[in-house]
């Protein structure tokens, strides 16, 4: 299987910077026909991409031609270039639809710390500016490990974008403190759960998984984000940013468990549980819409 950190990042931080000039320069609208373009091209020559969008696709039960791949990674480089607008305040381009959102502000004004899951499914950035708009304090743990060149631009264009961002990349155990941190202090923190962190170099250990079923096979998911919510004894809300062109953005949250309970006697059974709970729900988003759905990669591939 070729494990998504091993994937080559995509594009130079030169052809990232011109892409944002031209979106500045003639629109949104302009630089969305060229990325149709660059969709093309990582078709054509990414075969790893290709055969991963056409996988995913059929069993989705959506066309696998080579002209949805090209739409499906279309869809990602359109969502990868809104999250520049974004994080520059432009936000009169788009239309924005929330779904339980002021439930999920009431929790957190409440004082209690909430954990977001979310997957690599529409725009997780939109959700996290949004949170800003209303004033409702979010960390979002991330792992820059094979997107170096992105976020040194998404840093350009926002130097405050790391104020609330918790990194995986060095020191796991630092990340996870200044997570239980931030719950103590009654915030939100967003996570991703779809994807396994990879074994890093001179560190023993595999990371701690769990399996489900997701579109019809087992996958293998991390189990860390439900280990963490057991010890933080705080809800989990499942979280996503659908996007449907031209430019509508909706927010979803949806509670996945009010408080997380692993058994001592029945540990996997309960990790099993709850990964499944998150499976299906995800299941529903991406059978609504397929093409927000950016893991471009073997994912179905089983890893002991």
């Amino acid at each position: 299987m070729a494990e998504w950190r091993h994937i080559p990042e995509a594009g130079t931080v030169w052809g990232i910077r011109a892409l944002v000039l031209l979106a500045r320069t003639c629109g949104r609208r302009i630089a969305g026909w060229f990325l149709y373009l660059v969709a093309l091209y990582y078709a054509i020559v990414r075969g790893t991409a290709r055969r991963a969008s056409r996988d995913y696709l059929q069993r989705v039960g959506h066309s696998a031609t080579f002209a949805s791949i090209v739409r499906h990674l279309h869809m990602f480089a359109q969502v990868s270039l809104d999250r520049l607008f974004f994080l520059t305040g432009r936000w009169d381009a788009f239309q924005f639809e929330q779904r339980n959102h002021d439930q999920l502000v009431e929790i957190a004004r409440t004082g209690r710390g909430v954990l977001l899951l979310g997957a690599h499914l529409g725009s997780f950035e939109v959700m996290r500016c949004r949170a800003q708009q209303v004033g409702v304090p979010i960390n979002v743990v991330v792992d820059f490990s094979n997107a170096e060149r992105l976020s040194a631009v998404v840093r350009s264009l926002d130097p405050g974008v790391d104020t609330r961002l918790i990194s995986l990349a060095e020191d796991p155990i630092a990340a996870v403190l200044a997570i239980r941190a931030a719950i103590d202090r009654g915030e939100l923190v967003a996570i991703l759960g779809d994807r396994l962190p990879a074994a890093r170099p001179g560190k023993p250990g595999a990371p701690r998984q769990v399996t489900s079923q997701f579109l019809g096979a087992d996958v293998a998911l991390p189990a860390g984000p439900w280990l963490l919510a057991h010890a933080l004894r705080c809800p989990v809300y499942f979280v996503a940013g659908i996007y449907t062109r031209p430019n509508r953005y909706t927010l979803h949250f949806e509670l996945l468990a009010n408080e997380v309970r692993l058994e001592r006697h029945a540990r996997a059974a309960s990790l099993a549980h709850y990964a499944r709970t998150y499976a299906a729900m995800l299941e529903t988003h991406v059978h609504a819409a397929p093409l927000n759905w950016f893991n471009f990669f073997d994912f179905w591939s089983h890893r002991d």
